[in-house]
Formats: structure tokens, C-alpha cells, sequence
């Protein structure tokens, strides 16, 4: 099971480049996360309806873009989009 802890505190990061990687296994959110995307379908699942749309949603509000695709809950829909950005 994912750190649930790790939901808290992205949503309290207010700097963006913590959210961005800049090479595999740094500390960025989006390294922490990502392995969930290619987990087993709890992990999926945990991606797609919690870090990955709080990912997204903190992307949005400090002005990261992208061009992931997400459904209108914010969710993403495409697992593999994380790996890039």
C-alpha cells in the first residue's frame, strides 16, 4: 500500500520544481509517485483517484504545464504520461 502521508504533504508543497523530476529516483512528487502507475491495480487505482489527481491538481494551482490527459475530475487517464512531462 502507498504512503498516504506522501498525499499530505504534496498538498502542502508550494514550490513547483519539488514537483518535477530531474532524473530517476530523485525526490521529486513526481518520482515518489510514479511507480504507483505501474503497480498492481490497487496501486493503479491509488494513482488514478488520489496522487495522481492531487499531483495534477497541485501542477495546475502553481502553473506547471502539461499536456497529460485527465478526465474532468482531474484524474489522469493515460498512466504512462507520468513518466514525462
Amino acid at each position: 500500500m502507498a504512503d498516504r502521508s506522501i498525499l499530505q504533504k504534496m498538498h502542502a508543497d508550494h514550490d513547483s520544481s519539488n514537483f518535477v523530476a530531474g532524473g530517476a529516483g530523485d525526490d521529486s512528487w513526481q518520482s515518489q509517485i510514479s511507480g504507483l502507475a505501474n503497480g498492481t491495480n490497487f496501486e493503479k487505482s491509488e494513482f488514478i483517484n488520489h496522487f495522481g489527481r492531487e499531483y495534477y491538481k497541485k501542477l495546475k494551482l502553481l502553473g506547471v504545464s502539461h499536456s497529460h490527459d485527465l478526465d474532468s475530475g482531474g484524474r489522469p487517464t493515460n498512466l504512462a504520461q507520468i513518466y514525462t512531462l
